[in-house]
């Protein structure tokens, strides 16, 4: 059998149902899944993997490109629009010649505002590198 929880912000005809609110000093350990809006940094967040996850960007996303141009033995294309520690690689898409590039194997980041292509993958001059950045965007409008 369920349970009904009573919750007098859910009035019969209502139109949307008010998150819990919290604050990121009062963060407790529950389930994954449980949603709230976090009071302090003003985003909504679930709890998975042992952690608070922002759910989405508020607003628009400006997706930004950035492109180099391979040079023979150069390993190392720079600066880009922003900065990536390693672990980062996913949170862009990477081309080089018009081929999509595998994170951390293909590309590395080491916190500057560089990027490094294994020598397998850009050796040939003249490609074009394609970096996208912010298709998995969260920042805060």
């Amino acid at each position: 059998m369920g349970r009904l929880a009573k919750n007098p912000d859910i009035a019969p005809g209502s139109l949307g149902v008010r998150l819990p609110i919290s604050t990121t000093a009062l963060s407790d350990a529950p389930l994954d899944g449980v949603i709230r809006f976090n009071e302090t940094n003003s985003k909504i967040e679930f709890y998975y993997g042992a952690q608070w996850n922002q759910v989405a960007k508020i607003g628009n996303v400006t997706i930004v490109k950035d492109t180099f141009t391979t040079v023979d033995a150069q390993t190392t294309y720079g600066p880009m629009t922003y900065t990536y520690t390693a672990g980062q690689e996913s949170s862009v898409v990477v081309f080089v010649g018009g081929v999509h590039q595998d994170p951390v194997t293909n590309y590395q980041f080491d916190g500057s505002a560089n990027i490094s292509i294994n020598p397998s993958t850009g050796g040939t001059a003249n490609q074009s590198i394609v970096i996208i950045h912010n298709l998995n965007s969260t920042d805060a409008a």
